[in-house]
């Protein structure tokens, strides 16, 4: 995966967060699962599952979710703040100032070079490919992701060549916010060993999910696989 992908990851997929923030609470991993039900010793398990819902329910009295989704939130925020921190340093170093103070003679009738100079002076000032330091509205991380790709990219502008660490930089930067984005979306999927036995072999267990589709129970020494309540 190259840096170009990983920042045309938080671009795409920064509305996708957004909507993110005002939907339920993602489950917990690794998730609740079916397996609980393959031994009788195992029924404790659903019964624990069972009083956390109804704990967790909106008609009990006491604490209920949050209207925002508080892991989303923080994802957002860490991606606003490392993005726009990494724009800044890139910036400083390679954004060539605005031309000011260049004194040009008075256009007259007919002085086509006087106006020019002066249209690409002003043009130069208010260049919109410039990172702004101050613009509230242009210091949030798809427009960082934006404004890095294109340095990444060499797209013409204001700005010097960057150097091999400076792009070593950004492409760290975009690999951990591409790794966040994903995780906070659930667009990856994660494995983990249960700390409970294969009740037919007594093999190692390994639940795998976590990127939106249906988690799997699978038994490393006989194969057996469960989604859900049904062993294949």
């Amino acid at each position: 995966m190259t840096a170009a992908t990983h920042l045309q990851t938080v671009i795409n997929h920064w509305t996708d967060l957004q909507d993110a923030l005002g939907t339920n609470q993602a489950d917990t991993w690794p998730p609740v699962m079916g397996i609980a039900r393959l031994a009788e010793h195992l029924r404790a398990d659903d019964q624990a599952v069972e009083q956390r819902a109804l704990e967790r329910s909106p008609d009990q009295i006491g604490a209920t979710a949050a209207p925002l989704r508080i892991q989303i939130l923080d994802t957002m925020t860490a991606l606003d703040e490392q993005l726009v921190d990494v724009a800044d340093q890139i910036a400083s170093s390679v954004q060539r100032p605005p031309t000011e103070n260049v004194r040009i003679r008075s256009a007259g009738p007919g002085d086509d070079v006087a106006l020019q100079l002066s249209t690409l002076i002003l043009k130069d000032q208010v260049d919109v490919r410039r990172w702004s330091w101050t613009d509230p509205r242009l210091r949030t991380a798809p427009y960082a992701a934006a404004w890095l790709l294109a340095r990444h990219d060499g797209a013409p502008g204001p700005f010097r060549k960057l150097t091999g660490v400076q792009r070593a930089d950004i492409d760290t930067a975009a690999a951990r916010a591409a790794e966040q984005v994903e995780q906070a979306l659930e667009m990856t999927r994660k494995t983990q060993v249960l700390d409970r036995p294969c009740p037919h072999c007594r093999g190692v267990l390994r639940i795998e999910g976590g990127d939106g589709q249906d988690p799997a129970v699978r038994c490393r020494g006989c194969g057996r696989t469960w989604t859900g309540e049904a062993a294949a």
